[in-house]
């Protein structure tokens, strides 16, 4: 594995976001400077192990902050250097070792869904029928994530069946324009292991876990996804960018302790 395809995390974190961050730190840094011309597509493609539809997500995004230019026969070119606030390196918070390198992940069950997962009234307006599913991550040869999905049966038929079986869904959403995702939320609980998580992390039953709730909305405020993941607690470590023009997302940031 090259060193670039490493720098790519398997944490959930979109790939295109991932890639986007990458060319502006090399473009803040000046390794590709105003006036360079941008390697190409099939280079990304081969050199990260991402799909050429992840990649113009990345330039897209990149053109519209206005640090890239596309040129009819030409390729693309460095126009602009992003501002201070932006050239923030991608990865703020990094454990040693590459984190995220030696995850994988195994599917236990796809099928549909009956009533395994439920939707709140207040967390969008339910879209089923779904498809549930099952996977358990792994990393370094032991269980670390559980996670439980409903993916709704009408988005599940827009991506090709083989790949529900080996990428993240989270990428799938964001990657596929049909879907139509508008907006991501996510809570995080830690709680006391039951002994279902306990048997299938490889933990005590009542040792702290940490419980994910992510929720993929469409613009009608549907759920298209319902992501729930049970992490270990040893080894997690938040990596988030912190938005410094936003004074409400420190505020989100820093918890909000439960009535």
């Amino acid at each position: 594995m090259t060193a670039e395809k490493q720098m790519l995390r398997e944490d959930g974190t979109p790939y295109y976001v991932q890639l986007a961050a990458i060319i502006r730190r090399r473009i803040a840094d000046e390794t590709w400077r105003v006036g360079d011309r941008l390697p190409t597509l099939k280079h990304f493609v081969a050199t990260f192990g991402v799909s050429p539809m992840t990649v113009r997500h990345a330039l897209s995004g990149l053109e519209k902050e206005g640090l890239i230019s596309a040129e009819r026969g030409r390729g693309t070119f460095v126009t602009a250097r992003p501002d201070a606030a932006v050239s923030v390196p991608y990865g703020l918070i990094r454990s040693p070792g590459n984190r995220g390198a030696a995850l994988s992940f195994r599917v236990v069950e796809s099928r549909p869904a009956a009533a395994e997962l439920r939707i709140l009234p207040e967390e969008g307006k339910p879209c089923g029928p779904y498809r549930y599913m099952k996977r358990i991550f792994e990393r370094t040869g032991r269980p670390f994530i559980v996670g439980e999905y409903l993916v709704a049966d009408r988005v599940y038929d827009l991506i090709p069946a083989r790949l529900w079986g080996t990428e993240l869904i989270s990428n799938l959403l964001y990657d596929a324009k049909d879907v139509g995702l508008a907006r991501v939320r996510q809570t995080l609980r830690v709680v006391s292991a039951m002994p279902q998580d306990a048997a299938e992390l490889d933990i005590q039953v009542n040792e702290p876990v940490m419980r994910v709730r992510r929720l993929f909305l469409n613009a009608a405020g549907e759920v298209i996804c319902l992501a729930q993941l049970v992490y270990r607690t040893d080894g997690v470590v938040f990596d988030i960018n912190i938005d410094l023009d936003d004074r409400t997302r420190l505020l989100e940031l820093g918890g909000i302790p439960e009535a």
